[in-house]
């Protein structure tokens, strides 16, 4: 009998899920992650030593809009990779081979992706600027809709509360599982890049963006495994099959 016909979630199950996933598709994430991540960290090295106070010139001006252009890159990005985490999972839970990048890229909403990983970045930043704690409530609530998207095509409202309703009665266990991998991911990059404080900004970003890449596909992973998980649960999951023959048919 499995975790899901008992009606919770196993971190156990999840773990052993998300280490089989890891080192079957490593080549795939761990690469794909230091593309997404790159511009982030070549911004880190270029903006270190700005300190924009003011809008006085054309310098000021310029640093503001590269600063807004790497952002925008940056939302692409994840939006991207939430897609690419969850086709790892869905293809490796069907027993199949990845698809082309370019067809799962093609494939992706990337539209809703975007506007959703913008909500819940904004959405959980008043959550933390009210207190640490009701901003770990909204993640734990909304974390998994990116993978919610993708997985049943809806769009950006719906899969926010889509994600409310499936985590409702199960938030303690989400907030162990998914919310405990990217808060242990997190506190691992920077265990990683501590030992490098005093090194130079081009060996610091190197060092994180060598971190980043090798723990990211975590945090994807723990998110879209959660989320097929609870389908489950409701008994609402696709096929692994016909889950897996939809990651490259829907377009934005």
């Amino acid at each position: 009998m499995t975790a899901a016909t008992q009606g919770k979630l196993s971190l156990r199950e999840v773990a052993g899920e998300m280490w089989a996933v890891y080192r079957q598709h490593w080549t795939f994430l761990v690469p794909a992650a230091v593309v997404v991540l790159l511009p982030q960290s070549v911004a880190d090295g270029f903006l270190e030593g700005a300190h924009l106070e003011h809008l006085r010139n054309f310098a000021d001006f310029a640093t503001l809009g590269a600063a807004l252009l790497i952002a925008a890159v940056n939302l692409f990005g994840q939006a991207v990779y939430a897609g690419l985490t969850a086709a790892a999972v869905v293809e490796w839970r069907a027993a199949q081979a990845l698809p082309p990048v370019s067809a799962l890229v093609r494939a992706m909403p990337l539209g809703r992706l975007i506007i959703l990983d913008l909500l819940i970045t904004l959405l959980a930043a008043i959550g933390f600027v009210l207190l640490i704690v009701p901003g770990l409530i909204v993640l734990t609530y909304i974390a998994i809709s990116p993978a919610i998207l993708k997985v049943e095509h809806l769009g950006v409202q719906e899969a926010l509360a889509r994600s409310i309703q499936l985590v409702r009665g199960r938030a303690r266990q989400v907030f162990v599982i998914a919310i405990g991998a990217i808060i242990l991911t997190e506190l691992a990059v920077q265990a990683i890049a501590v030992p490098f404080d005093e090194a130079s900004a081009a060996v610091l970003s190197a060092v994180n963006l060598f971190a980043e890449g090798l723990l990211q596909p975590i945090e994807g992973l723990a998110i879209a495994l959660v989320a097929i998980h609870l389908l489950e649960l409701h008994g609402e999951a696709p096929a692994p099959d016909v889950m897996a023959r939809s990651l490259v048919g829907e377009h934005d």
